[in-house]
């Protein structure tokens, strides 16, 4: 364990480098906003998962720099839009880029930072590499677009699980891929690992959604998704359960479509749990990592093959709502 652990911490030391020597050659008036967005804090996993997918087809991890970067920069850039349009007034803890700075400027603000993007993934002179990001960044945009359709809107787990993939899967899907990309120049590799990559996405969003709830962290608002009327598998769970009561099922849809908030984290957690739909979110979210795992492990058996086990152990396998990742992701 303690291998792994220095394995990553190395390379969060290297991402953080990378992330901290952007060339912002941009007006300041776009510079401190974007720095703003771009440096405050965030676990870094997609670069991560990039640069350890390039080690499992036994490639160099500082060759994914350009790569990643592209990738953390337009991630970064919808970030900031994404907090206009939900009118988010944090994010990681501090004030959303358009509250510290403003909504115009903030618009402009994602919009550099998808430039700057487009400027990284251009530097690795791979056009396999830029397609990926292209195709990445319309599937994000698509993906905002339905969860903002959807919203105060009940609808199927299907539905809920396409936009888990536009929104976050699709983002871990390039990481790997572009590991794959930069490691082994092989577009078979490339897509295994983008099937892995893929599917740990989507089960990082259900992951998101149960911890939404169940998170102890001052800095999170455990009933936000509630509350703006976001999908969630644990919420699509609890109305399909045969064990739901009539008054909880009125309690958590009023509060789902904004009619009132009269549900505190406790009330939600109870009725997730009585209802079966947290273990049933989580079963699911197990699922996914679970074929994502047998994707990554057609590849043969390395460290960093084997350090990727280790992260997909700590989020998903051994995963409780109430107990902190001990990871230091």
């Amino acid at each position: 364990m303690s291998g792994f652990v220095e394995n990553l911490s190395k390379k969060q030391s290297f991402i953080n480098e990378v992330v901290e020597g952007v060339d912002f050659d941009i007006h300041s008036l776009l510079k401190v906003p974007a720095k703003y967005a771009l440096l405050t804090g965030g676990k870094r996993l997609r670069p991560l998962i990039c640069m350890l997918c390039a080690e499992v087809v036994e490639g160099d991890y500082r060759d994914t720099k350009d790569a990643f970067l592209a990738l953390e920069l337009i991630h970064n850039g919808t970030l900031v839009h994404d907090d206009i349009i939900d009118e988010d007034l944090s994010r990681r803890g501090r004030p959303s880029v358009h509250v510290e700075f403003d909504g115009k400027r903030a618009v402009l603000t994602g919009d550099i930072l998808l430039s700057l993007g487009l400027k990284y993934a251009t530097k690795t002179g791979n056009l396999d590499i830029v397609s990926w990001l292209s195709d990445t960044a319309m599937k994000m945009v698509q993906g905002v677009t339905l969860q903002t359709y959807y919203r105060r809107k009940i609808t199927s787990a299907s539905k809920y699980l396409n936009i888990a993939y536009l929104k976050s899967g699709s983002l871990f899907e390039a990481a790997a891929a572009l590991g794959g990309l930069v490691g082994s120049g092989c577009g078979g590799a490339s897509k295994r690992l983008a099937d892995f990559g893929r599917n740990f996405g989507i089960a990082y969003q259900i992951r998101d959604d149960i911890c939404g709830v169940y998170s102890d962290d001052e800095t999170d608002l455990p009933r936000s998704d509630m509350l703006n009327g976001d999908l969630t598998l644990p919420f699509i769970y609890a109305l399909e359960s045969e064990a739901m009561t009539g008054r909880d099922r009125d309690a958590l849809v009023d509060m789902f479509l904004g009619r009132s908030r009269g549900l505190d984290e406790e009330e939600i957690k109870r009725i997730y749990e009585e209802t079966g739909a947290l273990d049933r979110s989580i079963e699911k979210m197990r699922g996914f990592a679970e074929t994502g795992r047998e994707s990554l492990n057609q590849f043969e058996r390395n460290d960093s093959r084997e350090c990727i086990n280790y992260i997909l152990d700590q989020y998903y396998e051994d995963f409780d709502p109430r107990r902190r990742l001990e990871i230091p992701l």
